[in-house]
């Protein structure tokens, strides 16, 4: 299991930590037009700061401030006038813990109300997270939610985020997901929302939810298929498969549909199809393998891809007399048969028809393995309502399957 990168974290942060913190300090004209009670020793300061700034010499700019503040006893009306020209300061400079320090003593002061608290409570859950203080931001950004009513994608990804970097993943799982429904409903980007699926995954690794994972692997695979989230869900599958050819296989169709698939797959790939008897899909798969390097251009593997080729052929020729036998059969595992081999040789529709023939005499070994056969091959043929049918009823019908079946109902159909 990989661990989210600091460079993901800044891409899903990118929203939330670019600070737009107006400078809402009058200026001195401005000031005596609101009649702003001002000390004039108070007003030379603001004055000389303000100047300052404007020349783009915040550490100048946050030097008279804080001398402004010394002087003492400072009004409302001072206050206001320094400490709002002190958050513009800091935040131009960077000083990230300054600039939380003066905006929470501009909100300790209870004058500031409405769209204004909402806007600094937003920069100041930010300047926290960007300060380091994780705890902090956490409890900035619950305060930030209280004030606007509800939550914002920005505001539960920041929370989220917070909560994951400090290894809370109970607390992320929950707040994430909640972030993931917003950004959705906000339109964000899939690159963004791809980043927040990533830390749900990590979250429900850390906390051995496995179905839980299993469903973000899902999400994750349709909103950033990717070969890394693949080799991901390949190998949570494999450990759920236990061996199982079927499962296995039905995996790695998924891999190649989606063309996720890394080099070491393509050899597996076509151990898998080999075994279920679709010397097709194992051509494919070994020649696709050698020509990226996944799989070695030996004897072993040459002399394999003939065998295959061969098998193809045998199929062919096989396939007249095998429909007839199967069509004869009184159970349908003789057309589930006859469904593989159809299917192994890409004529999906008639993989289909004779799938259902199959499935509607019963008595088939693995009705599992049936429906599985049968919703993949509806999806080749873009049958994505039908072939969400088939894997509830594949999953249905043998547990073990139902993460892989729920995979293609989500991603494959």
């Amino acid at each position: 299991m990989r661990k989210l990168s600091a460079h993901a974290l800044a891409i899903v942060l990118a929203a939330s930590t670019g600070f737009a913190v107006v400078a809402t300090l009058p200026t001195v004209a401005e000031a005596q037009q609101k009649k702003l009670d001002v000390r004039k020793e108070v007003r030379e300061k603001v004055s000389a700061a303000q100047a300052a700034g404007q020349k783009g010499n915040f550490s100048e700019a946050i030097k008279q401030l804080k001398e402004a503040k010394a002087i003492g006893n400072l009004k409302a009306d001072e206050e206001y006038a320094v400490n709002e020209l002190l958050i513009w300061a800091a935040n131009s400079a960077g000083d990230y813990k300054l600039l939380a320090a003066t905006i929470e003593e501009r909100l300790a002061t209870g004058r500031v109300t409405g769209g204004d608290k909402v806007q600094k409570l937003n920069v100041l859950a930010n300047a926290y997270y960007s300060s380091g203080d994780l705890r902090k931001s956490i409890d900035a950004t619950e305060r930030l939610i209280a004030a606007r009513g509800t939550g914002s994608a920005d505001d539960l990804t920041l929370l989220g985020t917070a909560q994951f970097q400090l290894k809370d993943y109970r607390s992320a799982s929950a707040t994430l997901e909640r972030a993931y429904s917003a950004a959705e409903r906000a339109g964000k980007s899939a690159k963004t929302r791809g980043q927040l699926l990533e830390m749900l995954n990590r979250s429900y690794f850390e906390m051995g939810d496995t179905a839980r994972r299993m469903q973000t692997l899902g999400r994750l695979m349709s909103v950033a298929p990717s070969t890394a989230v693949f080799e991901q869900v390949a190998t949570a599958v494999s450990k759920e498969a236990a061996g199982d050819p079927v499962i296995l296989l039905s995996v790695y169709r998924l891999g190649a549909r989606k063309n996720v698939l890394s080099k070491g797959h393509y050899a597996k790939y076509a151990d898998a199809a080999l075994d279920q008897s679709s010397p097709g899909e194992a051509v494919l798969a070994l020649e696709k393998g050698m020509a990226n390097g996944g799989v070695k251009k030996d004897d072993r593997a040459e002399r394999l891809l003939a065998d295959a080729k061969k098998q193809i052929e045998q199929v062919r020729i096989n396939l007249p007399q095998q429909e007839k036998e199967a069509r004869a059969l009184s159970n349908g595992e003789g057309d589930m048969r006859l469904a593989t081999s159809f299917y192994t040789l890409k004529d999906y529709a008639k993989a289909v028809e004779a799938a259902k023939r199959g499935l509607g005499k019963g008595r088939v070994k693995r009705p599992d393995a049936a429906n599985m056969l049968l919703g993949i091959a509806l999806v080749e043929s873009k049958k994505g309502a039908e072939a969400k049918a088939a894997f509830q009823a594949a999953g249905a019908a043998n547990p073990s399957i139902k993460s892989v079946a729920d995979l293609w109902a989500a991603v494959g159909a």
